[in-house]
């Protein structure tokens, strides 16, 4: 009896361990069914053969548990294209942080009498990318219009002596390494200085308001008294095709119209860069001085080696918008100029060198810090133009794990393309789940597509993932689907 009572409990208790075991696992098979779809999913988009040619790097990852969702090829080093953006921003963010301001300050160098600065007023340039219309109501000259009105509340009418730009906190080169030299018309591609005014380019609207077979009719802003516009470019009866063509010869401020444009088209609007910046901004400063009624008898001077300033007087400091809103300015429209700027400034602040190689040092040691191994991360600029960038899957992944857990998240998430919603974003997954819930950067270079990011974020299964496709040949919105379908799988759908 006593056996048979031994071995009735002994069978009980093997029962519900047997239950207990049943149920918990049966609780995380539904978990690990669901990210099992998903796996299965994702693995059959990216199996399509229209992509066999590609080189792909894919990574998801669970925020709230670690949980690896999905992963291919997360070792492999990839061009990353705008998705350099995201370690530049990073970087710039957690170091400088949120509130940090460019600051360009303004001296006068002799005393001030009878309404004359008897010597020179120099401009000591920190980087700022910001010195805009874009963040001031439109107008490429709206700061440089208050600085006008500031020196006439400090009392100075007429400066006696020359006006002086100090572009000496960035160094050469001012082109990354690595660029086309057939991009370095466009704004994409425009040239660093510590002294930039309007992205260092000029704003084309070129338009065909005559009949066919006359020059095409455009302007430019600002005025620039070195740019020099060539216009071969003719307008073509209203059923041809366009062929219309702008762009810099390399090293001169030559722009050249050519091709044909048809007639009652919409107008073509082009930001080209400029070539010696820091001479464009100097001259743009001075034009909009006299027109502020403020003589100048000097010249414009630009120097790039460092002055000394113990004889100088401080006038004014202009500062910029918070570094929470340039990070936007990098992210959203993926604008290379101020990642470029941002990145040279770290080189300057914290390497003495505000150079890209001193940016990118820094940059790299950064990420070191925080976990991203040596191996996976190889930088030459900041905004991710260069196809000497190479970055695996899984450095993007850590970068994005560190800054969810970061103090600073909020401002770093913010600034990232909304999908639907803005930026490079804007027009994709619209009417999807994963509208206004997919917040990621996008990159691209020719045959390069990238998309890495987080989506969920506040809500049930927090995630992030990287996309990186390589070396395709299919048309690049071919891409965007394969990426988009991924991302509205996460979200939900």
């Amino acid at each position: 009896m006593k056996k048979y009572v031994k071995f009735v409990a002994t069978l009980i208790l093997s029962l519900s361990f047997v239950f207990v075991r049943c149920s918990a696992t049966h609780w995380l098979s539904a978990k690990e069914k669901k990210n099992q779809e998903l796996s299965e999913q994702i693995h059959t988009l990216l199996a399509d053969p229209a992509l066999a040619n590609a080189h792909i790097g894919v990574y998801i990852e669970s925020l709230d548990d670690g949980h690896i969702i999905f992963s291919q090829n997360p070792y492999k080093i990839l061009l990353p294209a705008s998705n350099m953006k995201l370690f530049t921003t990073a970087a710039a963010l957690v170091n400088l942080g949120p509130e940090f301001q460019y600051q360009t300050k303004i001296f006068a160098f002799g005393s001030v009498a009878d309404s004359t600065l008897n010597g020179d007023l120099v401009v000591k340039g920190s980087g700022d990318p910001s010195i805009s219309g874009r963040l001031y109501g439109g107008d490429p000259l709206a700061v440089f219009k208050r600085w006008a009105d500031s020196l006439k509340s400090h009392g100075i009418f007429k400066i006696s002596g020359n006006l002086i730009g100090d572009n000496s906190f960035f160094k050469e080169p001012a082109l990354g390494e690595g660029w086309n030299w057939d991009d370095e018309s466009y704004w994409y591609a425009a040239q660093t200085s510590a002294l930039a005014l309007n992205d260092n380019c000029v704003d084309f609207t070129i338009w065909a308001d005559s009949s066919a077979g006359r020059h095409v009719s455009f302007k430019f802003a600002p005025q620039y008294k070195e740019i020099r516009v060539v216009n071969h470019a003719i307008v073509a009866d209203s059923l041809q095709d366009s062929t219309f063509h702008i762009e810099r010869l390399q090293g001169k401020n030559v722009i050249v119209l050519s091709g044909f444009l048809p007639a009652h088209s919409d107008s073509i609007h082009e930001a080209i860069s400029v070539e010696d910046p820091g001479r464009y901004f100097l001259h743009s400063l001075k034009t909009v001085l006299q027109e502020k009624g403020i003589q100048i008898e000097g010249a414009t001077i630009l120097r790039n080696d460092s002055l000394d300033y113990a004889q100088a007087r401080a006038l004014f400091t202009h500062y910029s918008h918070p570094l929470k809103e340039l990070i936007k300015v990098v992210n959203k429209p993926s604008h290379n100029f101020y990642a470029e700027q941002i990145l040279k400034t770290m080189g300057g602040l914290f390497k003495q060198q505000g150079s890209f190689s001193g940016g990118c040092q820094f940059v790299r040691e950064w990420l070191q810090s925080i976990g991203v191994p040596a191996q996976y991360f190889i930088n030459v600029d900041g905004s991710g133009l260069s196809r000497k960038n190479f970055v695996a899957p899984l450095a993007t992944a850590t970068l994005l794990r560190y800054m969810y857990h970061h103090p600073y998240f909020k401002y770093y998430y913010d600034s990232l393309p909304i999908a639907g919603v803005d930026g490079t974003l804007g027009k994709r997954m619209r009417g999807t789940s994963a509208q206004g819930n997919v917040h990621a950067k996008t990159g691209y270079v020719a045959h390069m597509r990238a998309l890495s990011g987080y989506v969920n974020i506040g809500k049930a299964n927090p995630m992030l993932f990287v996309m990186m496709f390589n070396n395709y040949s299919v048309p690049t919105p071919y891409i965007n689907l394969i990426q988009d379908r991924i991302c509205i799988l996460l979200s939900g759908e």
